[in-house]
């Protein structure tokens, strides 16, 4: 692990769309891929919650391939899967991730409960009035947003760097965890940097999605998929960008390690 300059942020941003670019199609396909996987019914929802790292780790190793010079294939999204890398390594990456929504849950029932007490018809009264359940929650928006946006800091902390430390060098997934924490400490101004140009990206698709809106609820489904493709391809290959300038680029691969890349994009 090395500590970058803070203006690495940027340039990560940069290199993983120049990166997206060369191979858009295939990476489109991968992110699309992930997307209708989340789609399934019933199962979808719960599929992502625990396979989803590994799922971005097949993303993260296809960016790798494709920095080498080898072009990447919609089938490299279940890399995680074929047995020579650690899926439960990858299911534990979930972790934070459910800890986070468990942390969520909580708060919110603090809420309700501070706002109705413990009685059950009173609760259930409550979140059956919508209007009702809103002017609770704006009431309470500061501690519950400050709530989120730590623990989703705190997620992506411990799991950016983790991701591709599981499936480029097969590391164990706590270890990976806490590799990954130190290494966002260590690098929080061009993880800053990096967060607040993807939170400008996200809102120009937002903006571009709010424009389709008009045409049609089919329009406006199919605008919203492409654009989830996208979003969970390109993160994953920001993943990758960020790891390899912090990790793969500061000391010699391990032995019989895959998909370790040392080649300028």
């Amino acid at each position: 692990m090395r500590k970058v300059t803070a203006s690495q942020g940027i340039q990560w941003i940069a290199t993983a769309l120049r990166l997206f670019g060369r191979h858009f199609t295939v990476f489109f396909m991968l992110g699309l891929l992930l997307v209708l996987i989340s789609q399934i019914p019933y199962l979808g929802t719960i599929v992502i919650l625990l396979l989803g790292p590994a799922l971005l780790a097949g993303i993260v190793y296809a960016a790798a391939q494709a920095a080498q010079g080898t072009r990447p294939g919609p089938g490299m999204l279940f890399k995680g899967f074929d047995g020579s890398h650690r899926l439960s390594s990858l299911v534990a990456l979930c972790l934070p991730l459910i800890g986070l929504l468990l942390l969520i849950a909580i708060a919110f029932s603090g809420v309700m409960l501070s706002a109705v007490g413990d009685d059950p018809a009173k609760v259930q009264a409550l979140q059956s009035d919508p209007t009702a359940m809103l002017a609770l929650l704006r009431t309470h928006a500061l501690p519950l947003l400050v709530i989120m946006l730590a623990g989703a800091l705190l997620n992506t902390a411990l799991t950016f760097f983790a991701v591709p430390q599981v499936i480029l060098r097969q590391q164990g997934g706590f270890a990976a965890m806490g590799q990954s924490l130190r290494a966002a400490w260590h690098n929080l101004g061009a993880l800053a940097l990096m967060l607040v140009g993807w939170i400008a990206l996200i809102v120009v698709a937002v903006i571009v999605l709010i424009a389709f809106s008009p045409l049609g609820s089919w329009v406006r489904l199919v605008a919203t998929v492409f654009f989830l493709a996208l979003y969970y391809s390109y993160f994953a290959i920001l993943m990758y960008v960020a790891w390899r300038d912090v990790f793969a680029e500061a000391v010699p691969p391990p032995p019989g390690a895959t998909g370790m890349v040392h080649a300028e994009m």
